[in-house]
């Protein structure tokens, strides 16, 4: 007993450091925040006062148009990703026709390509396409490259659709977008919200993207314009910089706290799947 009780509190310890380690940069973020200049060059590693609350509304009047391009880009992005997905999915798991498994091989090769090999063919392949410095270039791809993970994540849920009930709906004359709008998709509902918050979570952090093929700052989503236009407008004033990287992050803190228990179920689920 006494080496089972020390070694669960040697492990507690371990889950308490880790926990500092992950907690911490967010906090200095939060205090550091709403420092003054004078308050931040004499330390950074604990808050001060007095609180200098018009960092946050300084950094708003630069950064809000970057929150809403990121939003505008991600929601619209991960709606066609999901459209795609949920539709090839059910294509692969429960229709029939020639090259099935060819194609869904091949899909999956494309999983196995780091996306970093493709940004100048990309690059070549958009500016062709007239669409530099558009929100087309940023929607387009988070549409594409969605689309195969979920897909292949979509696949495992459709195949757990018994047969006989598609069967049994096409013999009382649904056709097979009936059957996959009234059966097979309100089953898949929380790995779709659970694809859906990947989705923009990724939209949210892509920052390398945007800056090569986004010339107008205007356009810039949130990562790419705090990392690039934001700190070099207010790099002589940390503070108003950490209040910009706050407001990044209030977002998608908010979006978990609304839909994690829809997060946690669908990757449960996935896993029962898979």
């Amino acid at each position: 007993m006494k080496k089972v009780k020390s070694s669960q509190i040697v492990l507690n310890l371990i889950i308490v450091v880790l926990l500092v380690i992950m907690i911490y940069p967010l906090a200095m973020t939060l205090w550091c925040s709403v420092k003054t200049t004078e308050n931040y060059e004499l330390t950074k590693w604990y808050p001060t006062f007095p609180l200098q609350i018009n960092n946050v509304v300084t950094a708003w009047k630069t950064c809000y148009r970057f929150i809403f391009n990121t939003v505008f880009v991600g929601v619209v992005g991960t709606l066609g990703s999901l459209v795609l997905s949920s539709l090839a999915g059910y294509a692969f798991a429960k229709v029939n026709f020639p090259g099935r498994d060819i194609f869904f091989t091949a899909m999956l090769a494309l999983m196995m390509i780091p996306g970093v090999l493709t940004l100048v063919p990309s690059y070549s392949l958009y500016c062709s396409f007239g669409m530099y410095n558009s929100y087309g270039a940023l929607i387009l791809p988070t549409v594409i490259n969605g689309s195969v993970y979920g897909t292949f994540l979509l696949v495992s849920f459709f195949k757990g659709v018994p047969n006989s009930t598609i069967e049994a709906a096409r013999l009382d004359g649904a056709n097979e977008y009936r059957c996959f709008l009234s059966i097979a998709l309100p089953l898949c509902l929380p790995i779709l919200g659970t694809l859906s918050i990947m989705k923009i979570t990724g939209v949210w952090n892509d920052y390398l993207w945007p800056q090569i093929i986004i010339q107008d700052i205007d356009k810039q989503l949130i990562s790419s314009g705090l990392a690039f236009s934001f700190t070099d407008m207010y790099k002589s004033n940390m503070p108003i910089t950490f209040a910009g990287y706050l407001l990044a992050s209030l977002p998608l803190i908010f979006l978990f706290s609304l839909t994690s228990k829809f997060y946690v179920q669908g990757l449960m689920t996935s896993g029962l799947k898979l």
